[in-house]
């Protein structure tokens, strides 16, 4: 039902900081136009990702996940969130 799905969503959405060396190593980099650069983990970067480390569910889980970092010293974490296709 719809609370099922509500908190399947809410779990995916919890996205662990822990994360974020690997988004930021092999996610696809772009300008946010905010004075941000985003890293999403789109399907390439996944691939790029599994071939590293071994696929797990745990990379798996990283599927559409994003970190938008400070433009200025692309260190500073300003968000991170979970893109749904």
């Amino acid at each position: 039902g719809a609370a099922h799905h509500a908190a399947r969503r809410a779990r995916q959405r919890a996205v662990s900081t822990d994360c974020v060396p690997l988004v930021l190593a092999y996610g696809e980099r772009s300008h946010d136009g905010q004075g941000g650069v985003r890293y999403l983990m789109t399907d390439r970067a996944l691939v790029s990702l599994g071939r590293a480390v071994g696929r797990t569910q745990r990379t798996d889980n990283l599927a559409g996940v994003y970190v938008v970092v400070s433009a200025d010293d692309e260190q500073t974490v300003i968000t991170i969130g979970h893109r749904f296709a």
